[in-house]
């Protein structure tokens, strides 16, 4: 990719004490007077989506998979190693030829990814290590499915995962027989797994952190051999995508109703309609939301998902005019009011940062309900207010989630921007960055490609200078 947005070597200073990062420079947004913002697919769906595919005994094409995010990727990677075959198709439907890559990357001209479903117990042992980049939710799943084969597994993730916690999976799996090996202290990955599950009567998962662990069991209960009956422990959090998972199991033949199952047992995913679109991420509208507040300029959204596929995210639409902004079909731009507000973000915490720097810019507010949002890929109540203040926006950290002063305006940041291999928070520190009065260095500059791939592209076609890098830190 040429242009103002160049990869290029960078390093500076001497002694080098500190390893090269890289980072981005982000020159001030000038100019720009609308924006048409195209959001990704959702890697919610579309990994909820494969896992049932590949169990499936049919060829299940998704569409709407271009610019998918490495999250999806990285499940498909996966998916691939364990013996699913996978076909690109372009916009008009046609196989792409097959382009060998060690990463088995989708083709660039990709609209459609095509699944040949190997059935319920079709999945074979990987001969290398399933890598699932980024994703918790891939991971989680990834690591329900491995603990079925009766050899050795080895699971891992990039160093943002490997520091997430994932001991509701684990203590599920000592429950169902299964070996396990992992590091210590703060790394949990690289795990290694051995099943078979044995025949367990009850298994308990902890959903009191996160929903992952019920879609996870839920995801590979087709391969089962047996009926397990599962109690759910904790008040449940993230409850849209639970839910999700619910209505996608239902959908596709599960035993079991849209409320939460008492049992799991075998079954094999029965798609009524072999050809699914996928629906945009809701969740990536708030950095669009985010930018009219910063920009000054009006935001055409391309797509806009529908409300039970928003996950919760929909609030941006519901609450627009409390936080500011005039929405009219699919266009985003101020009103130049809004007011103060308390947000639960209870079934939206991945908002909780972009939210927060809307709120500092416009009237202020309180965010409850978010007390899982730290044990995201950083603690996102803390890192929020470490974020915001490198611009000059302050907020207090509460148990579960924000105080947010209002009318408050940005400050340039005067060193590398902190962003702590989460890209949601590097997603927030771009943008605000674009409305700052001088170049802003970004740590992470690759990190918004887990979610969006154009997060940096869209902006550099309007004619923003953007520059990647690495850079070295004193």
């Amino acid at each position: 990719m040429g242009g103002a947005w160049v990869k290029r070597w960078s390093p500076s200073g001497k002694g080098h004490t500190q390893s090269l990062v890289g980072a981005l420079k982000v020159n001030p947004a000038q100019g720009i007077e609308t924006l048409n913002w195209i959001l990704p697919p959702s890697k919610s769906h579309a990994i909820r989506l494969m896992t049932l595919a590949a169990q499936s005994r049919q060829t299940i094409t998704l569409n709407g998979m271009m610019d998918a995010g490495d999250d999806a990727i990285s499940m498909r990677r996966c998916l691939i190693q364990m013996g699913v075959k996978f076909e690109d198709l372009d916009n008009k439907g046609v196989i792409i030829e097959s382009v060998l890559n060690a990463d088995f990357l989708p083709h660039e001209a990709t609209s459609s990814w095509r699944i040949h479903g190997v059935g319920p117990t079709g999945l074979t042992p990987p001969i290398s290590v399933l890598h699932a980049g980024n994703s918790g939710t891939a991971l989680r799943i990834l690591m329900a499915l491995a603990s079925r084969f009766k050899k050795p597994i080895m699971l891992d993730g990039d160093a943002s995962l490997r520091s997430r916690p994932h001991l509701s999976m684990i203590e599920t799996m000592k429950e169902l027989g299964v070996s396990y090996s992992f590091g210590h202290d703060e790394e949990g990955l690289p795990l290694l797994v051995e099943g078979p599950w044995n025949q367990t009567e009850t298994i308990t998962a902890d959903i009191s952190s996160s929903s992952q662990p019920a879609t996870s069991w839920l995801l590979a209960s087709p391969g089962t051999q047996q009926m397990v009956t599962i109690n759910f422990k904790g008040e449940p959090v993230s409850k849209r995508h639970s839910e999700l998972t619910l209505r996608m199991c239902g959908e596709f033949g599960a035993p079991f109703d849209d409320e939460m199952p008492h049992r799991l047992e075998p079954w094999i995913p029965k798609f009524q309609n072999e050809s699914v679109d996928v629906p945009a991420d809701m969740s990536l509208a708030s950095f669009a939301f985010l930018a009219v507040k910063v920009l000054k300029i009006p935001i055409t959204l391309e797509q806009i998902p529908s409300q039970k596929d928003a996950l919760g995210h929909e609030i941006l639409l519901e609450e627009a005019e409390i936080f500011g902004y005039r929405v009219e079909g699919n266009k985003i731009q101020e009103s130049g009011q809004g007011k103060e507000a308390t947000m639960n973000l209870r079934d939206c915490n991945d908002l909780i940062t972009p939210i927060a720097a809307m709120m500092a810019l416009g009237k202020g507010g309180r965010i409850t309900g978010a007390a899982h949002a730290a044990h995201k890929e950083s603690n996102r109540i803390t890192k929020t207010c470490e974020l915001l203040s490198q611009f000059g926006l302050k907020c207090t950290a509460l148990d579960d989630g924000l105080e947010i002063i209002g009318g408050q305006t940005l400050r340039d940041p005067q060193s590398l921007v902190l962003t702590h291999q989460d890209h949601r928070l590097q997603m927030t520190a771009f943008v605000l960055a674009l409305g700052c009065k001088s170049p802003v260095t970004i740590e992470g500059n690759t990190l918004h490609s887990v979610a969006d791939p154009q997060a940096i592209k869209r902006w550099v076609d309007k004619g923003v200078s953007i520059e990647s890098f690495l850079f070295q830190p004193k």
